[in-house]
C-alpha cells in the first residue's frame, strides 16, 4: 500500500500505457507514492513483458526486465478494453481516480467511449494523458512511430556521428525514457492546476515535440547562425577507457600554463597556436593528439578528477560498472535495493530528482493480474461469481 506520508500519498493513477514511455511515467507517479493500477491485456499483458532481456535468458513473461524495472510500486489488473464489460470496469474506475494514463494511437479511446471528453463528463478533475509518437491531432497523428524515427524526424540523428559518415542513433530508447519524463511533468502541471481550479485536463504528450524540444540548441542555430555542422569526437583515449578533456575550448586562461605543466609540456603555454581559446578551437586536432600522448598512460577517471581540480570541463565514458561505482551517485543514494522474488535482491536506478530525504520508494513491479480481484471486488463490488464469469469470458 502507498505510504501516507509520501508525496502522492492521495493520487490514484489508472496506467493503461504499454512499452516504455508511458509505463516510465506512471513509475515516476508509483515512486512518489501514489497509487498506480496497471491495466494490462487480458491473457497477454503488456507488450514488454515480451521483450528481452529476460532473467536466465527465460522468455517467460513475469522475467522480462523491462518490464520489472518500468513497473516497480504497481498493481496488475488484467482487462479487454475492447469487450463492453471491460470499458464499463474503466468508466466505472475514472469516477474514483486522479490520473489516467494511455499510450493509445490516436482514435482508439474515442471508439470505445473511454476518451477525455467521455470520462470528463463522469469525473471532471480527472488528468487524462496521452502519449503517441506524433499527438493527437495534426498530418502526422496516425503516423507510426519509435525511438529511432523521432530522433531521426526530430534532427537529433543530424548532429550525432562523424561529418563524413551516416547521422548516429543514441542507443538505449532515450527517446522514450526523455518522453516519460515529459509526460510526467505535464501529467503534475495538470494536477497541481487541478488542485488549484478545481478541474482537470487532457494532457497531450508526443515523442516528436519532445524530442525537438531537445534539439532546441540546432534549431536556434539553423534560425540564426547557419547549418549546424557535425565535428568530430573530441575524446581522447585513457589506460582504460575514453576520456572527454575539454582543454581545446574549455580551459580558463590562467590555468592553461598549468596543464601544460601537468602534460609535460610547458613550452606549449606560450605558443600562439595553443595559448588561447580561439587558437586551441582552431587547432583541435593537434590540441587532442597531444593530450591523448599524455592520456594514453592515465586512468580516465584519474584524468577526469585531476583535470576537474583544476576548473576545466572534463568528463569520461562511463560504463555501467563506472556508474555503479560512482561515488557521486553512491553519495546521492541513486541505486537502491528492491526485493523481487523473481531476481532477488537487485539495484534499481532511482528518481531523476530528489524531493525530500525519504520522498522516492520502489517495490517489486507486479505478477500479471496479481490485483486484478483487490481492485474489482474490493474497490468496485463485483462479487467471487462475477469475476469467475468475467475469467471464462475472457474479458479479466
Amino acid at each position: 500500500m502507498p505510504d501516507d506520508t509520501a508525496v502522492l500519498s492521495d493520487v490514484r493513477v489508472l496506467d493503461l500505457s504499454e512499452g516504455i514511455a508511458g509505463p516510465f511515467c506512471g513509475k515516476l507517479l508509483a515512486g512518489l507514492g501514489a497509487e498506480v493500477v496497471k491495466v494490462e491485456r487480458a491473457g497477454s499483458g503488456d507488450v514488454s513483458r515480451k521483450c528481452p532481456p529476460f532473467i536466465g535468458d527465460d522468455p517467460d513473461p513475469e522475467k522480462g526486465l523491462s518490464y520489472l524495472y518500468l513497473n516497480t510500486g504497481k498493481k496488475s489488473v488484467t482487462l479487454d478494453l475492447e469487450s463492453e464489460e471491460g470499458s464499463q470496469v474503466i468508466k466505472r474506475l475514472s469516477r474514483e481516480y486522479d490520473i489516467l494514463l494511455e499510450s493509445f494511437p490516436p482514435g482508439y479511446m474515442r471508439g470505445l467511449g473511454l476518451d477525455y471528453t467521455s470520462l470528463e463528463s463522469l469525473n471532471p478533475e480527472l488528468v487524462y494523458t496521452s502519449i503517441t509518437p506524433f499527438g493527437q491531432d495534426g498530418p502526422y497523428q496516425d503516423y507510426q512511430g519509435s525511438d529511432l524515427v523521432a530522433q531521426a524526424l526530430c534532427g537529433l540523428m543530424d548532429t550525432v556521428g562523424l561529418p563524413d559518415r551516416e547521422p548516429l542513433k543514441v542507443p538505449g530508447n532515450a527517446a522514450l525514457y526523455t518522453t516519460g519524463i515529459s509526460a510526467f511533468s505535464g501529467t503534475m502541471l495538470a494536477l497541481y492546476s487541478r488542485d488549484l481550479n478545481g478541474y482537470g485536463q487532457h494532457v497531450d504528450t508526443s515523442l516528436f515535440e519532445t524530442m525537438t524540444v531537445a534539439q532546441i540548441r540546432a534549431s536556434i542555430h539553423q534560425q540564426f547562425g547557419g547549418a549546424y555542422q557535425r565535428r568530430p569526437s573530441a575524446l581522447v583515449r585513457a589506460s582504460d577507457g575514453w576520456v572527454s578533456p575539454g582543454l581545446e575550448t574549455g580551459v580558463r586562461e590562467d590555468i592553461w600554463g598549468q596543464v601544460c605543466e601537468l602534460m609535460g609540456v610547458p613550452e606549449l603555454a606560450e605558443d600562439p597556436n595553443f595559448n588561447s581559446r580561439d587558437a586551441r578551437r582552431e587547432h583541435q586536432k593537434e590540441v587532442l593528439d597531444i593530450v591523448g600522448r599524455w592520456a594514453a598512460s592515465q586512468p580516465k577517471e584519474e584524468i577526469y578528477h585531476t583535470l576537474q581540480g583544476m576548473r576545466t570541463i572534463a568528463g569520461y565514458v562511463a560504463t555501467a560498472e563506472d556508474l555503479f561505482k560512482s561515488a557521486q551517485l553512491q553519495s546521492r543514494q541513486y541505486f537502491q535495493p528492491v526485493n523481487d522474488p523473481r531476481t532477488g535482491e537487485t539495484m534499481y536506478p532511482g528518481a531523476p530528482f530528489n524531493i525530500g530525504e525519504d520522498a522516492w520508494s520502489q517495490s517489486a513491479a507486479p505478477h500479471l493480474g496479481q490485483h486484478t480481484e483487490e481492485v474489482l471486488c474490493g474497490q468496485l463490488g463485483y462479487s467471487a461469481e462475477e469475476l469467475e464469469r468475467l475469467r471464462r469470458q475472457g474479458v479479466v
